[in-house]
């Protein structure tokens, strides 16, 4: 077997490897400043593995809430401009040697519905090449129990 990294016929193997030392490091990313709160609803409204799209001015946004706390990200697939938002949630595999399959990222990676582009929801990096990637907002839960997001 051969010990050089691989990954699906088609993949981009930098591109994925960028966006597991991505998902590895977040706080590398510079973050933009944002101000403005948003209350989107309540925390107990979302069950874990949920989601709700919500409508911002004109800006569409989908709150998560994966495993590890809640999450937001732009409702807006790069490449054709279908609602992100409303595709699947799955895991995917890291690079490896041919033949070996480690997963990685569970429950955190959204399939656009059009045509399969793939997003780390905590970081919006995309997994199919190096520069891609989509608005992440931050979410905060205040307490009163409400869902906060900075826009």
């Amino acid at each position: 077997m051969s010990d050089a990294k691989s990954c699906a016929p088609g993949c981009d193997r930098k591109a994925l490897e960028r966006a597991f030392d991505i998902a590895d490091n977040p706080e590398s990313l510079a973050k933009p400043v944002r101000t403005r709160e948003i209350v989107v609803g309540r925390a107990d409204e979302i069950p874990v593995g949920g989601r709700k799209i919500v409508q911002i001015d004109r800006l569409s946004i989908g709150v998560f809430h994966l495993a590890d706390g809640f999450h937001a990200i732009r409702n807006y697939c790069p490449h054709q401009g279908a609602e992100l938002c409303k595709g699947s949630v799955h895991a995917t595999h890291r690079p490896g040697p041919t033949g070996e399959f480690t997963p990685g990222l569970e429950g955190r990676v959204l399939r656009c519905p059009w045509h399969g582009w793939e997003f780390d929801i905590v970081t919006g990096k995309g997994l199919y090449d190096a520069r891609s990637r989509v608005s992440v907002y931050e979410v905060k839960t205040n307490e009163a129990g409400e869902l906060v997001v900075l826009v």
